[in-house]
């Protein structure tokens, strides 16, 4: 069984001379057993608040989150029902 490690990544997009950030949330495997990083589910343009998804990915963490559960967690987050001020 793998160890799931929750982040956040960054995206750029530019369209017609306009750019914006935008972050995601990334699940790596067996990120600090071995070092290496493989992403095993990503989701992108989540948000424009970096500091909302590293919330989410901390909380993500504590909870040890299983990787099937990913897409129901990015869900309630976009419905705003995972609260991120805290």
């Amino acid at each position: 069984m793998s160890n799931i490690t929750y982040g956040v990544s960054k995206e750029i997009y530019s369209y017609k001379g306009i750019t914006r950030e935008a972050y995601g949330l990334v699940a790596y495997a067996d990120a600090e057993l071995d070092g290496t990083s493989t992403i095993v589910a990503s989701a992108n343009d989540l948000s424009c608040d970096e500091i909302k998804l590293q919330k989410l990915a901390n909380k993500c963490n504590e909870i040890n989150l299983e990787l099937v559960h990913f897409s129901d967690i990015v869900e309630v987050f976009l419905a705003g029902d995972i609260d991120t001020t805290n």
